[in-house]
């Protein structure tokens, strides 16, 4: 009985001294955290680009910095090569909406961008969200072709990981359907630190692709990761079996991408190979799990990952990484 308590007692001091999750609202952003560290911020009011720059590149509703659970932040904020990648983001890029060519993605054309509206429920463990997709922004003729419904659950840190559950849900916002066309990009995406280029990362998907020659080939899940100023991370985004298109094609730069710098963006891209209409009375969901790491993984553990999320839906279980 008195070692049965002993233990008893130990697991109770152990949970005690678990940092607590839970959110922060600076007025910009909601910023989570596992005691004192930001685990990541999502921006709802708007962000600017720096300086001098054009200010069409600007957005909201968006994921930056996502950090690792040492501190080390693993997206990039509008580089000045591309001011239209925000961390870790979603737009769509080829549509036709109205009869009219509408990119959601590429800012500068002033053909579309994706705004925060409101937050529908807000607490530790993750929010709710509803964004607008808006086509000819700023302008008179300004109009929401799609609203976005996008949930946020967030997996109990364990000391070296936590997780995201990601689900984004589009409509209709008028009479008028909506086609995804067939693009090389678009959906859900992630733009890494500059830092992380060939010589100190590696990229590896379900199928067994490599940096070299995953662009354009389909994938269950992808990681990606590398040497940061305090040791090792890695990304790990899974994909839901009731995905459009599963397994999703992927878009990445490869290593002599984006002038030769070797820096990586990469996408999950449902509509790479065939397009998509949504009618108005359809709806789009999509759902991603995305783990962030202290350490490089290997493929056998992304699989299990993988395996135990398609098992769990929709329950949301913390377990151990």
């Amino acid at each position: 009985m008195k070692t049965f308590l002993s233990f008893f007692f130990s697991l109770l001091f152990l949970a005690a001294c678990q940092p607590s999750l839970h959110y922060e609202d600076t007025g910009r952003a909601l910023e989570y955290k596992s005691g004192e560290k930001t685990l990541f911020a999502y921006n709802y009011a708007t962000v600017y680009p720096p300086a001098g720059v054009d200010t069409v590149y600007k957005r909201s509703g968006f994921f930056h910095p996502v950090n690792d659970m040492a501190g080390e932040t693993l997206t990039n904020l509008s580089p000045s090569d591309h001011y239209h990648h925000y961390g870790l983001w979603y737009a769509w890029t080829k549509t036709t909406f109205e009869g009219d060519e509408i990119d959601f993605w590429n800012v500068y054309k002033k053909q579309g961008t994706v705004r925060f509206r409101e937050f529908t429920e807000i607490s530790d463990t993750g929010f709710s969200a509803v964004l607008d997709h808006i086509v000819y922004p700023d302008s008179s003729a300004e109009k929401t072709a799609m609203i976005e419904n996008l949930e946020i659950r967030i997996g109990k840190p364990d000391g070296a990981a936590y997780y995201l559950d990601y689900i984004t849900t589009v409509q209709c916002a008028t009479t008028s359907p909506i086609t995804l066309e067939q693009y090389r990009y678009g959906g859900l995406v992630i733009r890494t630190r500059a830092d992380w280029t060939p010589d100190r990362t590696a990229f590896l998907t379900s199928e067994g692709y490599t940096r070299e020659n995953a662009d354009n080939t389909n994938a269950r899940w992808a990681l990606f990761g590398g040497k940061t100023d305090k040791g090792d991370a890695c990304i790990l985004i899974l994909s839901h079996p009731s995905n459009l298109n599963y397994p999703e094609p992927l878009r990445i730069w490869d290593e002599k991408a984006n002038a030769g710098t070797g820096d990586m963006m990469w996408n999950f891209s449902p509509t790479k190979k065939y397009p998509h209409t949504l009618d108005p009375s359809d709806e789009l969901r999509l759902h991603y799990r995305i783990f962030v790491f202290d350490n490089p993984i290997h493929a056998d553990r992304a699989e299990r990952l993988w395996q135990r999320f398609t098992e769990e839906y929709p329950e949301y279980i913390n377990y151990t990484f």
